[in-house]
């Protein structure tokens, strides 16, 4: 896993989590919209920014590279809080 996309991939989805949260939520609010598809809004535009930029945060897929990107996108749509289940999962110590 390269540590440096990765990286730039936790601040994208940060970025992505808060302006949703400042600039798409309220609108959701003031009109009654159901909160539960804010998910795929954010999923959306994260995707569509580490598309944008072309982060491939899991360059293991050497052969195939743009299943890296997608993964990357889609984690990175998902938002920090994901990435920080997925890293956080680390095995214990004995």
């Amino acid at each position: 896993m390269d540590l440096g996309v990765f990286g730039a991939a936790i601040v994208a989805a940060f970025v992505v989590e808060r302006l949703v949260a400042a600039l798409i939520t309220p609108v959701y609010e003031h009109t009654g919209w159901d909160r539960f598809s804010l998910i795929y809004v954010a999923w959306g535009i994260g995707s569509a920014l580490a598309w944008a930029t072309g982060l491939n945060a899991l360059p293991v897929f050497a052969a195939a590279p743009v299943v890296g990107r997608i993964l990357t996108c889609m984690v990175v749509g998902l938002g920090s809080s994901f990435i920080y289940d997925l890293v956080d999962k680390t095995p214990s110590q004995p």
